[in-house]
């Protein structure tokens, strides 16, 4: 029988105990990087963060500190992320296996009253988050490293990768400059059947143009509460390359 449940609540799922379980073991393999294990570049980043250490700024790559949100292909730098069951790590598949280890990420909670993070970018290894992705236990993700009592466990996290602006409240709403000159982009998500529409709006949504879509499913039932504005396919209004001046 599926569960029913808003997607600002928690839901018990079967994969929970299993969950749990691999938390002592992820535990145990961190704890085993950080004793009698050194090295440069790259590999010390990936130790600074599995000791649960900032790494600092000379283990910091340049490109990782100039990495920016939008891509040379015109796309935005963003994911949906799973957490852990201890609630202190996330993880999001990507497509790109080059991000550099170290860029700087901004993490948005969009569920009202909305509030981020920021962190940076972790090592992409086998299932690094419990449980592990859906699609295959086999599956590699990259994970976010950022302060444990600011990640909650609140709805679906929007990983925003890249360097940016500091982040603007107003009032519960949480409002970043991706684009120089134009309006901030804000964040909604919304659930829609048995999985959630995450969007980036610039401006206010969903009147303002959507600059950014993700679908994370969830495998079981939630109130729907989606406009057709979140989910419509992309339009040339979501790509600043397509549209024409």
């Amino acid at each position: 029988m599926r569960a029913s449940c808003s997607i600002g609540e928690s839901c018990s799922q079967p994969t929970a105990d299993r969950r749990d379980a691999g938390s002592g073991t992820i535990g145990k393999r961190l704890n085993t990087h950080c004793i009698g294990f050194a090295g440069t570049g790259a590999v010390m980043i990936v130790i600074a963060l599995a000791c649960g250490r900032e790494p600092r700024a000379d283990e910091i790559s340049a490109e990782a500190r100039a990495l920016t949100v939008i891509a040379p292909d015109g796309t935005p730098r963003m994911f949906v992320a799973d957490q852990d069951s201890s609630g202190t790590r996330m993880c999001f598949a990507a497509a790109d296996s080059t991000l550099p280890i170290g860029a700087p990420v901004t993490v948005v909670h969009a569920i009202f009253p909305q509030y981020s993070t920021v962190g940076r970018l972790g090592a992409r290894t086998r299932s690094p988050c419990f449980p592990p992705p859906r699609a295959s236990r086999d599956s590699m993700e990259y994970s976010v490293e950022a302060p444990a009592d600011t990640i909650g466990r609140r709805g679906v996290p929007i990983v925003i990768l890249g360097k940016v602006a500091r982040v603007q409240m107003r009032g519960d709403t949480v409002m970043l400059a991706v684009e120089p000159g134009k309006p901030s982009w804000r964040f909604r998500t919304c659930a829609s059947a048995e999985g959630v529409h995450a969007t980036a709006w610039s401006g206010v949504p969903p009147s303002a143009p959507r600059r950014w879509h993700a679908y994370y499913y969830l495998g079981y039932d939630v109130e729907q509460d989606c406009t057709p504005s979140d989910y419509a396919p992309d339009s040339a209004m979501a790509n600043p390359r397509a549209t024409k001046e």
